[in-house]
């Protein structure tokens, strides 16, 4: 069966997986405690044992180990036994409840996984659930519930690739993509042009994350990227713009700022990244060069200044 998707880890936060979970394992220890309080002794090992995995389930998804997604499986294993085994004791009326576990799939598991489970599972809920002469009715109602939470799945997974393609972050930190720096560039340029206003860029490189595999792993990476970009931003003023190129370089766009007002930024910015401590205990070490554009510069040309200047700080060894 396909696992989550890295992407599908951030639709919700852990922790809100982790409180549902949470909630339902008070419930099912609520309902075992039920069992106890009418005497009806032979239910209790289900609901406490179900109690036990959504515990676990709930442990697993706080927890920061690669394979949490699991925690999803735990949570259908608990109510799909459940439902096998409480709703199969009902007389009639059944057939209501065979809306919930295709449901259950779509809320709790990406589009493919959920399709996939209730394809395999679809043929069990019927024999389970259903009267035989209701089978062709119910199966055909669940197959159209099955088709309505894979086109829902679909247009969310739509929606969020749009949503990504049209968003101005980057993934790993809080800097403007490569695109939309580019774009920020271009209307600064002409805005410094048409007000007669002053720009300067600093061009910022990170050597220490070119060889990521050296000295990072994915998380520690992650994190220096997002303490850099904090102590950037916070170094910075509120018109002023942070955009990442690529892996480890960076454009910090400073509208209204001359030379010297650009140097102070650039003083200030590395004795505040002076003060940041790497996983491995060194420090984080970066070149930075200004520019600024020329009278009669194009925005191409500027650029392809800037992309050189890049080019010479991953050159230098000093």
């Amino acid at each position: 069966m396909p696992s989550l998707l890295p992407e599908e880890e951030k639709l919700w936060p852990s922790r809100l997986f982790a409180l549902v979970y949470a909630a339902g394992a008070v419930m099912m220890a609520g309902y075992a405690l039920w069992h106890y309080l009418m005497g009806d002794y032979g239910l209790i090992p289900l609901p406490t044992l179900l109690t036990l995995l959504l515990v676990g389930a709930t442990l697993l998804r706080l927890s920061h180990h690669p394979q949490r997604y699991l925690s999803a499986y735990l949570v259908l294993i608990s109510a799909y036994l459940l439902i096998a085994v409480e709703v199969a004791k009902l007389e009639g009326g059944a057939g209501l409840w065979l809306g919930l576990p295709p449901v259950l799939a779509f809320l709790v598991l990406p589009p493919a996984s959920a399709i996939l489970l209730n394809v395999l599972l679809g043929g069990l809920w019927l024999v389970l659930l259903v009267n035989p002469e209701q089978a062709g009715d119910l199966a055909m109602a669940y197959l159209v519930l099955t088709l309505l939470g894979a086109l829902a799945g679909g247009e969310q997974a739509r929606q969020r690739e749009l949503l990504d393609a049209t968003r101005p972050h980057d993934d790993s930190c809080d800097a403007l993509r490569a695109s939309a720096i580019r774009e920020c560039l271009a209307q600064e340029f002409f805005r410094a042009r048409r007000l007669e206003h002053r720009l300067s860029v600093l061009v910022i490189h990170l050597p220490q994350l070119d060889n990521p595999g050296d000295a990072f792993g994915g998380l520690p990476r992650r994190q220096c990227l997002q303490r850099f970009a904090e102590v950037t931003q916070h170094s910075c003023r509120a018109p002023d713009q942070l955009g990442r190129l690529s892996d480890s370089l960076f454009w910090l766009l400073l509208p209204d700022t001359g030379e010297n007002g650009a140097l102070m930024v650039r003083q200030r910015l590395l004795d505040a990244l002076e003060r940041i401590t790497l996983p491995g205990g060194e420090g984080l070490s970066l070149r930075v060069a200004l520019c600024a554009p020329h009278d009669d510069e194009s925005p191409a040309t500027f650029e392809q200044r800037l992309m050189l200047k890049a080019n010479l700080l991953r050159e230098s060894t000093t």
